[in-house]
């Protein structure tokens, strides 16, 4: 009874202590409903255009050019990335003015028997302000040492799978966004070591199409943003040569502190994958669960912004090969780490 007793007292005392915070955030909604209402009201009477001047609103001047995320949401190359959500992402001021946007992420995830590198570019451009399309072309490099326990390191290059996306912004000031993105097989999938198939994890591409759905909204603050949101993202199933990789689906959040032209951020994401990865109709040792947590600073001008961040994922539940025997038995552990360097520029 004294321990009830005692976390009734701390469940009070956290419902006060939280109830300012909620009260000023609908307090904010309610403030934003009125203007969203006025606006409208204006726009019927022809006494305001129907797009706002982003001179005219603080809020709209600070979201420009933002959300132009980094992360390998999907079809950038097998065993590139976490699939949906979970990885590097800028959060804080872009560039914008020229014909088209331009960025590249050079990312290096350090394994226990090798290493990836990867260099994606993404070019987008804005069809309106509600609309946004782009293209996503990675290149990858995979090195392994002692390949099947043998004394040989092998290394696998080129372009991953190519992938499409289309952004539709929501809301008055367009702080949420939804991006659907598909990619096309045009990645190796079926490279061979002598005559022996790399595993799928290895390979370039996934063999089959693929693509995910995002939905980002950001909440901006006097001190900077914060970004939440959610994905999920079909990873092709199952291609001719019986890989399977299973879909995955991730909720984040990021937040940024805005500090002259520096926006320092970090960044925490829980990913759920439904179900094992299988090579060849065989289960690889996966885990299920990742929580991932990303460190990064952002430097922009009027012409050129730079990121540079880390990322550690934490995976547990694991499943498939020999129920983790391979690593004594354990569930839970450290996955690979990331380390990125990236920029982003609006030519002409």
């Amino acid at each position: 009874m004294r321990a009830v007793g005692a976390w009734l007292v701390a469940c009070v005392l956290a419902g006060a202590a939280s109830l300012p915070f909620f009260v000023s955030q609908r307090a904010a909604r309610d403030a934003d409903a009125r203007i969203a209402r006025l606006r409208g009201a204006l726009r019927q009477d022809g006494r305001l255009p129907g797009t706002l001047d982003p001179a005219l609103s603080l809020r709209v001047s600070r979201l420009e050019g933002l959300l132009s995320s980094w992360e390998t949401i999907g079809g950038c190359g097998a065993g590139s990335s976490n699939g949906a959500g979970g990885g590097i992402k800028w959060i804080g001021r872009s560039v914008t003015g020229g014909l088209f946007q331009l960025q590249t992420l050079a990312t290096y995830t350090h394994l226990h028997d090798g290493y990836n590198l990867s260099l994606n570019n993404q070019i987008s451009r804005d069809l309106s302000e509600k609309w946004n399309v782009g293209l996503s072309v990675p290149l990858l490099y995979k090195y392994y040492r002692d390949i099947y326990g043998l004394p040989v390191d092998i290394s696998n290059a080129g372009i991953g799978d190519v992938a499409a996306f289309l952004t539709r912004r929501f809301g008055e000031i367009n702080a949420t966004s939804l991006t659907l993105l598909v990619a096309a097989p045009t990645g190796t999938h079926d490279a061979k070591f002598r005559t022996i198939p790399l595993t799928q994890e290895k390979q370039l591409g996934i063999g089959k199409v693929n693509g995910s759905v995002t939905l980002d909204h950001t909440l901006d603050k006097t001190w900077g943003l914060i970004v939440l949101g959610g994905s999920f993202g079909y990873r092709g199933g199952k291609n001719e040569l019986g890989n399977y990789r299973a879909p995955v689906a991730a909720a984040y959040g990021y937040t940024g502190y805005f500090s002259g032209p520096f926006v320092p951020s970090l960044g925490l994401s829980v990913s759920h994958f439904f179900g094992v990865d299988r090579d060849r109709g065989l289960d690889q040792e996966v885990q299920l669960w990742a929580v991932t947590g990303t460190l990064a600073v952002e430097w922009s001008s009027d012409w050129l912004a730079i990121l540079a961040g880390v990322s550690l994922p934490f995976g547990w539940d694991k499943r498939g090969a020999v129920d983790g025997a391979a690593s004594g038995g354990k569930s839970a552990g450290l996955q690979p780490w990331t380390a990125a360097l990236g920029f982003t520029i609006s030519p002409f």
